[in-house]
C-alpha cells in the first residue's frame, strides 16, 4: 500500500510514456504534476500541501537537471518530510521509440544533429546514471495503455482508489440521441404512459407513471437483465481502468419511460455504493 506522504518520481527517455503515467496515477488517486523542473521540487512537494501521495514528472530539459541536483534534492526531501522518494525509470527499446516520434513528428527535446537516433542515445546517456538508481524500472515499449494502468495499479496500489463515475441520461429520440454516450438502452418497448390521459403531462419521477409502468409485463424481466448486465460490465470496465461510464436510457419523448429506467437503475447502483449521477435531458429543458 502507497504511505499517503510518498513522493514517486516519474522520469525516463522521452516517449517512454511519462505522461500517460502520471494520467494513469491521477486517476488511481494520485496528486500529480507533470514536466516539473528539479529545483521546484522543494515548493510543489512541500509538506504541508501533500495530504495524499504526490507524483511528479520530471522534465530534463530544464536548466536546473542533473542527476546530481536531482539526488540533492530527492535526499532533502526525504530529511524534512521523513518520508520516502520512489524513483520510477520509465524505459523503451531505440526502434519502438524512433517509431513514435516518427509517428508524432515531435522534435526529440536532446538535439542530436538532426539525427532523431542520436538524440534518443545522447539522452540515454545523459540520465543513465539515474536508471541505475531507480527503484523501478519499467518497460514500455510493447505495453499497451491499459496494461500499463494495470501495472501500475499492483505496483502502487491506493486503499482510496477512486472508483469509475457513472453518468445516467435519459433523453428524446425525437430530438437526438447525446454526443459521448458509451452505450444507448432503448426504452420504447415499454408502454407508453403519453397515450393515457392522466399521465400525459407527468413525468418518469411521479409515483402514477411509475406504477404504471411497474405493471407492464416487459418490465421486470427486462430490469433484472439489466442489473445483471451492469453487474458484469461496470466491474469489467473498472478492471480495464476506465474513469467514466455514460449510459444513455432514450423514449421517443424523453419525458415518461427513459426517466423512468434511469431512476431504478440510478437507485439500484447507488445501493450498490456506486458514484453515479444522473441527468433528464428533456425535463431539464
Amino acid at each position: 500500500m502507497v504511505d499517503n506522504n510518498e513522493l514517486i518520481i516519474v522520469i525516463g527517455q522521452s516517449g517512454a510514456g511519462r505522461t500517460t503515467v502520471i494520467h494513469i496515477l491521477d486517476d488511481q488517486g494520485f496528486d500529480t504534476l507533470d514536466n516539473v523542473p528539479v529545483h521546484l521540487i522543494p515548493r510543489v512537494a512541500s509538506r504541508e500541501l501533500v495530504d495524499k501521495p504526490l507524483a511528479l514528472g520530471l522534465d530534463i530539459r530544464s536548466k536546473s537537471f542533473s542527476v546530481h541536483n536531482l539526488m540533492k534534492e530527492i535526499s532533502n526531501w526525504e530529511a524534512l518530510s521523513r518520508s520516502r522518494v520512489v524513483i520510477l525509470f520509465l524505459q523503451c527499446s531505440l526502434d519502438i521509440l524512433i517509431k513514435r516520434f516518427s509517428l508524432t513528428r515531435r522534435p526529440h527535446p536532446v538535439p542530436g544533429e538532426d539525427s532523431l537516433e542520436l538524440s534518443i542515445r545522447r539522452e540515454l546517456n545523459l540520465i543513465a546514471p539515474l536508471r541505475d538508481k531507480a527503484d523501478l524500472v519499467l518497460d514500455t515499449s510493447n505495453t499497451s495503455p491499459n496494461e500499463l494502468r494495470l501495472k501500475l495499479g499492483s505496483i502502487f496500489p491506493l486503499a482510496n482508489n477512486r472508483n469509475i463515475q457513472i453518468i445516467l441520461q435519459s433523453f428524446s429520440f425525437r430530438k437526438g440521441s447525446p454526443s459521448g454516450l458509451d452505450m444507448i438502452f432503448d426504452c420504447r418497448f415499454l408502454k407508453n404512459p403519453n397515450w393515457e390521459d392522466d399521465l400525459k403531462n407527468l413525468n418518469g419521477t411521479d409515483t402514477e407513471v411509475k406504477n404504471y409502468l411497474y405493471k407492464d409485463k416487459s418490465w421486470e424481466s427486462f430490469n433484472n437483465s439489466l442489473i445483471k448486465m451492469m453487474s458484469t460490465i461496470i466491474p469489467s470496465f473498472e478492471r480495464e481502468g476506465k474513469s467514466y461510464l455514460s449510459i444513455g436510457l432514450g423514449c421517443t419523448g424523453g419525458q415518461h419511460r427513459s426517466v423512468f429506467v434511469a431512476e431504478q437503475l440510478f437507485e439500484h447502483l447507488l445501493d450498490k455504493d456506486y458514484d453515479v449521477k444522473i441527468l433528464h435531458t428533456t425535463l431539464q429543458k
